[in-house]
């Protein structure tokens, strides 16, 4: 018997397009990683602080990916699916990190990723960018949509070099604050590239080169889709008003 293979979108939801949630909790990820370490260097930030802001971070990359399903129209059983595994995800996050809070000083310290959460914030963006590519009039959903999942790229991406770095592969020259990786990723990504902080490991500069391609090919990508939608929506408009036009001519005739 032939296994009947169940679409990615096709669910209707009252979230529908609502992506302005997602923009709120990507611009929360996105200021809250920048500003808060959660794994810094031994000695940078205090061990409860950091292991409540990395659950704090985690939890609200599982949110954005809820969210974005639903927003998404994401098929039913597929979202049911992946609400198991973010769920299973943060309890089993949420448990380590208390379970780490009690561990006594001196004791091997996390270092405040996990490769599930680091999965989560990549699934997110990819998410937003196929139910946006399905649109077809610019609406200030599509805009949010757009700059959610740029963001949102921005996000797997600080979970990525931060999971690089902390592994013995390692990403920069010396030991970072997180909120350092943050800073990497939003630099990148736009390629502004000032230059104080430089990926060093080969693994490192591969990620780094791909985000900032990524984030042009993104860019130019969706400017030339909004764009076209927009003329599209527009000259619609403007064949409706002729025909409205034709129709009142007729008429008074």
């Amino acid at each position: 018997m032939a296994l009947r293979r169940v679409p990615l979108f096709g669910g209707e939801s009252r979230m529908l397009d609502r992506f302005g949630w997602v923009l709120l909790l990507s611009t929360v990820s996105v200021v809250g990683l920048a500003l808060v370490d959660i794994s810094g260097p031994e000695g940078s930030v205090t061990r409860l602080a950091r292991e409540l802001g990395s659950l704090v971070a985690a939890v609200t990359v599982g949110a954005s990916l809820l969210i974005a399903m639903r927003a998404s129209g994401v098929n039913p059983r597929r979202q049911r699916a992946l609400d198991i595994i973010v769920g299973v995800t943060i309890v089993g996050y949420a448990i380590t990190v208390l379970a780490d809070i009690t561990v006594a000083a001196g004791a091997d310290q996390r270092n405040g990723v996990s490769g599930a959460i680091a999965l989560l914030s990549v699934v997110a963006p990819v998410i937003v960018v196929l139910r946006l590519v399905q649109h077809r009039n610019v609406t200030m959903a599509t805009m949010y949509g757009a700059i959610a999942a740029y963001l949102l790229i921005a996000v797997a991406y600080f979970y990525l070099f931060l999971a690089v770095g902390r592994s013995s592969i390692g990403f920069f020259s010396t030991a970072q604050a997180s909120t350092s990786y943050m800073y990497f990723s939003l630099t990148t990504i736009t390629t502004v590239g000032y230059g104080d902080l430089t990926a060093v490991t080969k693994v490192g500069r591969l990620l780094a080169t791909s985000e900032a391609v990524i984030g042009q090919v993104y860019l130019v990508t969706f400017v030339a889709f909004i764009v076209s939608l927009g003329a599209s929506s527009w000259r619609q408009r403007l064949d409706a008003v002729d025909e409205d036009a034709d129709e009142a001519g007729a008429d008074s005739d």
